[in-house]
């Protein structure tokens, strides 16, 4: 379809008109491309959005990791402190 778009711009550059239910014709071409480009576009957008949840989702899990091996540390360090100061 796009090629038959992209022969009729060439021959509408060369001179050539274009009337009655050839125009029709290429009306209509033009809209269900226009709706195609709209599917396509939304589907993206689609597994995009939901690529991004991911990525939130593991960033989150992360950040809760990474928050409970540093309390994790502390407690282990300050353990040691203690320790250290019963056997001096």
């Amino acid at each position: 379809m796009a090629q038959e778009l992209l022969k009729v711009k060439s021959q509408l550059t060369s001179g050539a008109q274009i009337v009655g239910q050839e125009l029709d014709r290429i009306h209509n071409q033009v809209q269900i491309l226009d709706q195609e480009s709209q599917r396509v576009q939304e589907s993206f957008g689609s597994i995009v959005a939901e690529r991004l949840g991911e990525t939130d989702d593991r960033q989150a899990r992360y950040e809760a990791v990474t928050s409970q091996l540093h309390e994790t540390e502390q407690g282990t360090e300050a353990q040691s402190i203690q320790q250290d100061l019963l056997l001096d």
